[in-house]
């Protein structure tokens, strides 16, 4: 057994002999309390048969003395009861154990006064009283070995010196019976003793027990709770997103109608419009239901690193600009440079969807960004917060807009508003990072959203940041081993790639791939699609082919949102994609995942995944 096991082993045993003894010495204080009159009753009893020849005033003495120190006792005991919570148990059970000898030694001395004076018989039927009081004691003490011997030790060796001084042809079989019968006594009171130890770690086990039955129910209850809550949730977001699906695809049918009529050019160019306009909203609800599920299955890992948080909440200022203005409204900023450890592209997109959503809902006045460094407790925390003059939220409504497709001020599904998406990937980002997020704000009076985020870095702690990526850098050069089974995908994405100045090698199928690598040199970089024809899995092909070229950056390419399929990209390391891609999109994920074959470090695969989705949807 381990020492810190003994250690553990020797309290808990300890814990439980001291519980044993506070619960020993309340029951034999609480018995105590009826000690003077059970001893009155004896005095009376043993009156029957002494007094016709013990002298009344020593038989008086002797009563007051025993009754006397059973009072004694008795107020001992009421005291003790009195200041339960306050005793020390070991020395209220040493003075219960001299109460003990005391009041058995008052007995014992009156018993062997008596016995010379007493007939055979008397002496006979004085010996019965005398061997039933220590049985007796042992209900008394509540199974204490030292309360016990005290008790009848003290009474029976004065009465069996007597008996053998009266009797000394018998003393030897006194001495032995009186031996014999002590030892079992405290024999019983041993045994029991072993029995309320056992009862108490009973006890605790039970208490334990249900403890952990409470503890599992109450988990077994949350889990309930959250599950019902995901299920409404999930409800109310299929409800919501299977209408603003049907919406635009339904104006697509009628648009494509009126392009199979033939229409006007100046038509044309209306409906061309319309029709893109259209689909960039079905493409930024999938991608807002993409992100959604994502950061939902806890497939999303933070990349913390030091970063200059003034620098990420003014270039997201920036991009808004020029919406802003093309609203007529005044977007101000108030920064203070901070530096902090966090994750840039999850902060970024949560000021960006902030910053977005209080342009939309504000028609007059300004937008106001600051980021400021705040002293809370022992370190110091990094305030954003995002204020505007619009239309603001009802009292009672501050939660509720973090809810997924919930709108304000939106009851048609207006589609120029957004899908009402931004908030709820807030809400979970917030949490990912564990940044706190609150709202206050009054209807016609504006709305101000504050997100505090720690980790903010002192000086010392500042190191020199980390070279980034270059958007400029060039592929030309670079190879590539692009697999897909679709062939128009596999052709464009090829002649896309070739116009990058890249090498490119294709394979249809898993097993072109495996001849492609068989005989090839290791390429820069693998792209694949995660499902392949016949029943082929893109990420379980990339495993294979990483292990004859171990660290290969790859790339894979889905229109899946299952937690399965992310959770078999993120094991395996890489970088996970989403359809619809841009261009722009896939060029930048090149350029992170092969950044470490230069001078750039390689961007966490979680994380670069997430980077690519901020591309498409700023």
């Amino acid at each position: 057994m381990k020492r810190d096991d003994r250690f553990t082993q020797a309290a808990t045993q300890s814990a439980y002999s001291r519980e044993v003894l506070i619960e020993l010495v309340s029951l034999h204080a609480r018995i105590l309390r009826r000690m003077p009159l059970v001893q009155s009753l004896l005095a009376f009893s043993v009156a029957l048969f002494v007094l016709p020849y013990v002298p009344l005033p020593a038989f008086t003495a002797w009563c007051a003395l025993t009754i006397g120190v059973e009072l004694l006792r008795a107020r001992y005991a009421a005291s003790i009861l009195r200041h339960a919570t306050e005793i020390n148990p070991r020395r209220v059970h040493a003075t219960f154990v001299a109460w003990a000898l005391a009041a058995g030694g008052a007995v014992g001395i009156g018993a062997a006064c008596c016995f010379p004076r007493l007939p055979i018989f008397d002496q006979a039927m004085l010996g019965v009283v005398l061997f039933a009081m220590p049985a007796a004691g042992v209900a008394v003490s509540q199974s204490s070995r030292y309360i016990v011997a005290a008790y009848s030790l003290s009474i029976l060796i004065p009465a069996a010196a007597s008996w053998m001084i009266v009797h000394p042809d018998e003393a030897i079989a006194s001495g032995g019976l009186v031996a014999l019968y002590c030892s079992l006594v405290i024999l019983v009171a041993v045994e029991s003793d072993q029995l309320l130890l056992r009862s108490v770690i009973i006890r605790h086990e039970r208490d334990r027990l249900v403890r952990d039955l409470e503890s599992r129910n109450a988990d077994v209850g949350a889990a309930m709770q959250r599950a019902e809550q995901a299920a409404q949730s999930r409800a109310r977001v299929l409800a919501t997103a299977s209408h603003d699906l049907r919406q635009p695809l339904h104006a697509l049918s009628i648009y494509s109608a009126v392009l199979a009529a033939n229409p006007e050019p100046d038509q044309l160019r209306e409906v061309g419009a319309n029709i893109d306009q259209i689909v960039r909203s079905l493409g930024s609800l999938l991608h807002g239901l993409l992100d959604l599920s994502r950061l939902t299955a806890g497939h999303f890992v933070p990349d913390c690193k030091q970063m200059a948080l003034d620098e990420v909440v003014a270039a997201v200022c920036a991009e808004y600009e020029r919406t802003a203005l093309g609203k007529g409204l005044q977007l101000y900023t108030e920064i203070e440079a901070v530096r902090l450890f966090g994750d840039p592209v999850a902060i970024g997109r949560i000021v960006r969807n902030l910053v977005d959503n209080a342009i939309k809902y504000t028609e007059h006045g300004s937008v106001t960004v600051s980021v400021r460094l705040q002293d809370e407790g022992d370190a110091p925390v990094a305030t954003i917060s995002i204020a505007d003059t619009g239309v603001g939220i009802p009292a009672g409504e501050e939660t509720r807009i973090f809810e997924e497709f919930y709108q304000l001020a939106n009851p048609g599904r207006d589609r120029s508003k957004g899908v009402g998406l931004g908030l709820a990937i807030v809400k979970r980002l917030c949490e990912l990072i564990e940044a706190e997020i609150s709202v206050s704000s009054a209807p016609g009076k504006g709305s101000d959203v504050r997100v505090k985020i720690r980790g903010v870095l002192t000086d010392t702690e500042r190191a020199a940041p980390a070279l980034e990526w270059n958007e400029g850098d060039d592929l030309s050069g670079r190879s590539v081993y692009l697999i897909d089974d679709e062939v128009d995908i596999l052709r464009s994405t090829q002649q896309l790639l070739a116009t990058w100045g890249m090498h490119v090698a294709t394979a249809e199928s898993a097993a072109a791939a495996e001849q492609l690598f068989a005989r090839s040199q290791r390429p820069d970089v693998l792209i694949t699609d995660l499902r392949l024809r016949s029943g082929e899995n893109g990420a379980d092909l990339a495993r294979r082919l990483q292990q004859r070229f171990p660290g290969l950056p790859t790339l894979i390419i889905t229109g899946e949102v299952s937690a399965t399929a992310i959770r078999q990209v993120t094991e395996l390391g890489a970088v996970l994609l989403y359809k619809p891609l841009t261009a722009e999109a896939l060029r930048r994920a090149i350029l992170r995942a092969t950044a470490g074959s230069g001078d750039h470090a390689p961007v966490q695969p979680a994380v670069a995944s997430l980077r690519a989705r901020a591309d498409v949807q700023p």
